[in-house]
């Protein structure tokens, strides 16, 4: 792989030599300074463009230029709310759910009766799939957007993050229920395990600390005025049995979180005879498998916090 000096062309094995949309100034000039250096190119099709995406290892130092770095907020991911972010008090933020896909869902049903009714190859028939398709960049181009403005601002703002250890593959899993798969699109709609995924390398980034709390944590079912557990199933408000204190779950699963930080719990069993493993993995690693309470160290790597 090449990059041209015209910083407007890319050759490629196979390919030959492309024209590139994007200017290759910013990574030209990091190579001429011994600060990245080139591995490897993935070309894939993503709607009607054709992407390169050039992977670069990069000289980058972390900065320390974190705006609270005495802040800890626990960071709650849900489909009612995409986030709910909050000290170990109180909420400070909320992330809307953009619903990037709910809303295009009727333009998309009508687009794939359209496409049914073309006939295979034919011109009309190609049209509407490239329609389909422009819909699908779109919808995810918003997702995308949506979560890293939000990633990005956490990882500047705050010095510690607490995240939980949301297993997304197993939600997806779900079958036999009522609106099971209405539920299923809801949460790949809502791209759950994309949060963390970001904040793994963001964090170490502009300084701040990435904390993954416990998978089978009780973050939402665990009260926190008094640390009683207890079964709420799928309401999105509930009522303490013991104190009679009202939480709202979003909310009162964000607080605990936060509070993970500081005390590894609060109070509140690991249940489900979880057996925990402490293992190593990239920054770029597999978002949706188990994990323990982990830091995100300045090398990028995820480590257990026991």
């Amino acid at each position: 792989m090449r990059l041209e000096v015209d910083r407007r062309h890319l050759t490629l094995p196979v390919l030959g030599t492309i024209h590139t949309h994007e200017n290759t100034r910013r990574i030209e000039r990091l190579i001429a300074l011994n600060r990245a250096k080139i591995l490897g190119v993935t070309v894939s099709r993503q709607g009607e463009r054709i992407i390169a995406a050039v992977r670069v290892s990069v000289a980058r130092p972390q900065q320390s230029g974190v705006a609270q770095p005495d802040s800890t907020v626990g960071i709650d991911v849900g489909v009612r709310r995409l986030a709910t972010v909050a000290t170990t008090s109180e909420v400070i933020d909320e992330l809307v759910n953009p619903h990037a896909l709910e809303h295009r869902l009727s333009e998309l049903r009508r687009l794939q009766r359209q496409r049914a009714r073309r006939t295979r190859g034919s011109r009309q028939y190609q049209e509407t799939v490239t329609k389909i398709t422009r819909l699908h960049a779109e919808v995810a181009s918003l997702r995308c957007h949506t979560i890293h403005v939000f990633t990005t601002n956490l990882a500047k703002t705050h010095g510690v993050i607490v995240v939980e250890g949301l297993d997304a593959a197993s939600l997806l899993q779900q079958k036999g229920l009522t609106g099971a798969k209405s539920r299923r699109r809801g949460l790949s709609d809502a791209a759950l395990g994309e949060i963390r995924r970001q904040l793994r390398y963001k964090c170490p980034w502009y300084g701040s600390t990435l904390i993954e709390a416990d998978r089978f944590f009780p973050s939402s079912k665990t009260c926190h005025d008094c640390g009683h557990v207890q079964g709420i199933g799928w309401v999105e408000y509930w009522t303490c049995d013991v104190c009679s204190s009202s939480h709202q779950r979003d909310d009162n699963a964000a607080i605990n979180l936060a509070r993970w930080a500081s005390l590894g719990s609060v109070g509140a069993p690991v249940k489900r005879g979880a057996k925990h493993q402490t293992e190593s993995h990239s920054a770029a690693g597999d978002d949706t498998r188990k994990g323990t309470p982990a830091l995100v160290g300045a090398n990028n790597s995820v480590r257990s916090a026991a």
